[in-house]
């Protein structure tokens, strides 16, 4: 990064960041196209129409980062599948209910371990900021549950501190709920802390929380796009040394 800088506390988003997202989720997605069709024929307009409606495309390797899947919850991504289904003729209460099955299936601990791949340097980075005594946060917009067993996965556990998911605040990002939270655990102030992601949510979390400094990840959202919100953009967290 070519720069210096002093923190106690580095908080890191999860998708896109500490884990490869393109890597990570187009296997998920494939995963979710295979398991709908148990319950709805996965036809050619139906695999559109979902992806579209979560900004990805399966078949090119694409993922839009200014999306839902990218930029949002989970809880409205699966309220975007619902209504996929629900297009396809589907009674809304039924749609959920799919959706639900399919979330516990393709979001299941063993399935989870196929899709998910780290990010370049994640690990790294992680053990060197440990090895200073620095503490480590991951504010996530996926549910913290989820989020735990990603981290063990890739190997990430023994090295960070504290997970937060959508599901442990009352409001997700961008709301500062989350670094406030972390900052509250760790006794420490956004204005000394480290926020790293690589979306535009993620800057505007860092911004609405009053961080120190924002680093961008650049990938899903090209980093002439991401160095107008972030104070920092790097290509890969091998850049944080």
């Amino acid at each position: 990064m070519g720069k210096s800088y002093e923190t106690g506390l580095v908080i890191f988003d999860k998708d896109g960041t500490l884990l490869d997202f393109k890597e990570t989720w187009i296997s998920i997605i494939q995963d979710l196209f295979r398991a709908i069709d148990a319950y709805q024929p996965m036809t050619k307009t139906l695999q559109e129409r979902i992806e579209d409606a979560l900004g990805i495309h399966v078949e090119k390797g694409e993922i839009d980062g200014y999306g839902p899947l990218a930029m949002g919850t989970f809880s409205e991504s699966n309220a975007l599948l619902t209504y996929c289904l629900y297009l396809e003729g589907q009674r809304w209460d039924q749609a959920q209910q799919i959706v639900d099955a399919i979330g516990k299936e393709v979001f299941s601990s063993a399935k989870r371990e196929q899709n998910v791949r780290a990010a370049p340097g994640a690990l790294r980075l992680l053990k060197t900021l440990k090895s200073r005594g620095i503490m480590t946060a991951v504010a996530t917009n996926d549910k913290r549950a989820d989020a735990l067993i990603d981290m063990d996965f890739i190997g990430a556990s023994p090295y960070i501190d504290l997970v937060i998911g959508a599901d442990s605040v009352e409001n997700a990002k961008p709301a500062p709920d989350m670094v406030k939270l972390i900052c509250s655990e760790f006794g420490k102030s956004s204005e000394e802390s480290v926020l790293v992601g690589d979306t535009i949510m993620d800057a505007l979390l860092g911004k609405n929380s009053g961080v120190m400094l924002t680093i961008g990840v650049s990938g899903i959202v090209p980093s002439e796009v991401l160095e107008k919100h972030v104070d920092v953009v790097i290509s890969s967290l091998e850049n944080i040394t």
